[in-house]
Order: C-alpha cells, then sequence, then structure tokens
C-alpha cells in the first residue's frame, strides 16, 4: 500500500493489484498473521464503523477520528479468501472480549474479530493464558 498518494486512490491501486494477482484463484494469500485488539478490532475493522460492513471491496481508506488520521486496510471479504488466517491475543486486557468473539452471539459490529472466517481456508488462535483466563469452553 503506497502512503505517498492519498489513502482513498492508494485504496484503489492496491485492491487492483490483488485483484490482478489472485485472478482465476480460489483462494488470495497463503497466510494472514492478524493480531486482536482489546475492543475486538483487527485489521483497521473498529467496532461499530461502516468499513466493519464492507461485503465487496478488498481494500479500504477511512478517517479514523479516535487516532485523527486516515486508515488503509484489507477487508474481510478478501481475507476470508486466505488459504489460512492466524489471529496472535496476548494479554489479560483481551480475555473478555476473546470469549465473546470465539463463543459469544456473532455481532461483528461489536466484534469486528467475528467477521474473519475463512471460505476454503483454516482459522487458527494463538493465545497466551491471560488472553486465554476468561474462555468458557
Amino acid at each position: 500500500m503506497r502512503t505517498d498518494i492519498e489513502p482513498e486512490e492508494s485504496a484503489k491501486e492496491y485492491e487492483k493489484i490483488l485483484h490482478q494477482y489472485f485472478k482465476g484463484q480460489e483462494n488470495t494469500f497463503d497466510l494472514v498473521l492478524l493480531g486482536m485488539g482489546d475492543d475486538g478490532h483487527t485489521l483497521s475493522l473498529f467496532p461499530g464503523l461502516p468499513i466493519v460492513q464492507e461485503k465487496k471491496a478488498w481494500a479500504k481508506a477511512f478517517w479514523l477520528e479516535a487516532q485523527d488520521m486516515y486508515r488503509i486496510t484489507l477487508t474481510a471479504p478478501v481475507t476470508n479468501m486466505a488459504s489460512c488466517v492466524v489471529f496472535m491475543a496476548t494479554g489479560e486486557g483481551k480475555a473478555l472480549t476473546l470469549n465473546s468473539v470465539l463463543y459469544g452471539d456473532p455481532d461483528p459490529d461489536k466484534y469486528p474479530s467475528q467477521l474473519i472466517r475463512p471460505e476454503n481456508g483454516q482459522l487458527h488462535w494463538f493465545v497466551d493464558e491471560a488472553a486465554a483466563g476468561a474462555l468458557q469452553l
């Protein structure tokens, strides 16, 4: 993703490259490594923002008021076409959110990490004991 041009232009350019590269393939990336924030966000998909509802675009740019900056991100549609997605979550601050993401009712507006479910690939979570502390299996 280019940072020397306007964010919206960068996202469009990057999406075009992705479509050219993955054209005709069942899967996109071989591996996508993600983290999860204390609020359940991943990529730049933050709770309550319109980007969470994106269904078509593979890359988007948007202004994130809370950080007073533009974000350019991959979206759930392209990420869910990956062969393998791995999440890492560490720390006690993620414990309740992790339980909600994995075992709670679906609510991707509140927990965008719930959007990531590879269609033809694998999903793995690597968590430390602190992050797993509230899991109710």
